[in-house]
């Protein structure tokens, strides 16, 4: 394939058209080349990141085990005498009466 390469054509009918013929080899020249593939990956890469940035959603929290409330402070002793002798009379009395 050669080419009449001229510096200043004076009509069209001196520059020589390209047929498929031609076309095929430069195309596979062009996609072999090693910069078109390295270009290509590279391009991919972007594009991929760049849709999971664009689509990524954070995972819900993981629900925290609450901790269980703190139990009120033990009565004291005397109080504790108290408050049973005092149900004890209620709930025997309830009983008794049946």
């Amino acid at each position: 394939m050669t080419l009449k390469v001229l510096k200043n054509p004076t009509s069209l009918s001196d520059i020589k058209t390209m047929t498929v013929k031609d076309y095929i080899p430069l195309i596979l020249g062009v996609l072999k080349d090693f910069r078109v593939i390295g270009t290509v990956i590279v391009m991919i890469l972007v594009i991929e990141f760049a849709k999971f940035v664009t689509t990524y959603r954070k995972k819900p929290p993981k629900p925290k085990n609450k901790k269980a409330p703190k139990a009120a402070p033990a009565p004291k002793a005397d109080e504790k005498k108290d408050e049973k002798s005092a149900e004890g009379e209620g709930d025997a009395g309830a009983e008794e009466k049946k």
